[in-house]
């Protein structure tokens, strides 16, 4: 998608409109913005509120019992910022270029050409500081991912080796119990704070449960282990959920990046 640089303002800042998005895509104002837009564009029923109106670029949206009554819609404006910086790339090098020309010209920069020389000096200036913004978006997405990644990884490894200690205590045990005296066992780890209880408590379990003591640690040892285990587990579940989450806004903001802001006027 070739984007018309013409229609771009020189004045625009990527990343505070990035930013303004980012921050504001979930506010209730945005969220009434899209709640308008969708009535607008949504197929008229008998029982529709609104009669629709498109004028001088705006939807409006008239109450059919006070037709005084009006909802004046300006939409935002987007680019997909990735074609967008291929497009700012090809325009900067092209005034880079045409600049270059003038100055290397055989009659040097004149009055006839010092207006385009300036014009083309502020274009340029423009689309790199576009450029440079661009860039700072997308380093510090693939920073952030990278950390988190790095993390990833690292609590992979942990997860590995919980895995192996949960498997090696299991190994040890040699007399299975009941599923009921295990969900006990794992109830009196959870109100320890979960640890395993001292030995006078697991002396009066085993007994209790006519079970040698080693044997009810043990069983205590996989129960901590398979809690570490589960709870590495999980945070790896988050990472990943918080991974796509960013993942997911990213592409969805860089894609649709609001370049002109919604107006609504309710009158």
């Amino acid at each position: 998608m070739i984007i018309d640089m013409n229609l771009i303002n020189d004045d625009l800042n990527i990343k505070e409109m990035y930013n303004f998005q980012i921050q504001n895509i979930d506010s209730d104002e945005y969220q009434s913005y899209i709640k308008y837009l969708t009535i607008y564009h949504q197929k008229e029923f008998k029982k529709e509120k609104y009669s629709k109106k498109y004028l001088d670029e705006n939807y409006i949206l008239i109450d059919k019992k006070n037709p005084n009554k009006k909802i004046i819609i300006k939409p935002s404006e987007f680019i997909d910022i990735h074609s967008f910086y291929i497009d700012l790339k090809k325009y900067s090098d092209e005034t880079l270029k045409r600049i270059s020309d003038l100055i290397e010209s055989k009659n040097n920069i004149t009055d006839e050409n010092r207006e385009e020389f300036d014009h083309l000096k502020k274009k340029y200036i423009s689309f790199r500081e576009k450029i440079k913004d661009i860039d700072f978006i997308n380093n510090k997405f693939y920073d952030e991912i990278d950390k988190l990644l790095t993390i990833k990884i690292d609590k992979t490894n942990e997860l590995m080796k919980y895995f192996q200690k949960r498997t090696f205590e299991y190994s040890k045990i040699e007399i299975m119990i009941s599923i009921q005296l295990k969900n006990k066992l794992i109830n009196i780890f959870k109100e320890n704070n979960k640890k395993i209880p001292n030995i006078k408590e697991i002396n009066i379990i085993g007994k209790d449960n006519n079970i040698s003591s080693n044997e009810i640690e043990k069983w205590f040892k996989w129960i901590e282990s398979s809690y570490f285990y589960l709870l590495v587990k999980k945070e790896i579940f988050d990472l990943e959920k918080n991974i796509n989450n960013i993942e997911n806004n990213y592409n969805l903001n860089t894609k649709y990046m609001i370049i002109k802001k919604p107006i609504i006027k309710e009158l």
